[in-house]
């Protein structure tokens, strides 16, 4: 029975280390992890990928409800490439963290010039264990020429 216990309590003290790490099994993995689902989120847009775009979003985000048909106007009327220039974990918790970048928006074809830079920091929650896309705060849109 002492046995039992103490396979028990490992477990339990080697999965409150593992919370917050990343694939990984570190703090910088968990950053690592993040980040990829931005970088995943810009690439499905520029893929015009929808479901994938989609995918990048928490179930319970308002601005991807929000944003979903803007995005689905957008494939129609232009091809886009998105670079992210910049991104940093400012804060996170085993839930939810918080991120500064900074990404280029080049219009590929479309009627209007529509080249941006834009500075915001994305709120990331944890679902269903993997993070994503909670809500996005737009600090600046810098037009580009």
């Amino acid at each position: 029975m002492k046995r039992l216990l103490l396979i028990a309590m490992v477990l339990l003290v080697s999965n409150a280390y593992a919370e917050g790490k990343g694939a990984d099994g570190d703090a910088a993995g968990a950053d690592k992890d993040i980040l990829k689902v931005i970088e995943k989120n810009l690439q499905a847009a520029e893929q015009e990928d929808f479901d994938a775009w989609l995918k990048t979003y928490h179930e319970k985000s308002r601005s991807c409800k929000d944003r979903g048909s803007e995005m689905l106007e957008c494939f129609r009327v232009y091809d886009m490439k998105y670079a992210l220039e910049q991104a940093k974990v400012l804060d996170r918790s085993d839930e939810e963290a918080k991120i500064l970048f900074i990404q280029v928006n080049r219009t590929v074809k479309g009627p209007d010039n529509n080249d941006k830079k834009i500075t915001g920091v994305h709120i990331m929650r944890k679902s269903y264990g993997k993070w994503k896309i909670y809500d996005t705060e737009i600090k600046k849109i810098q037009e580009l020429r």
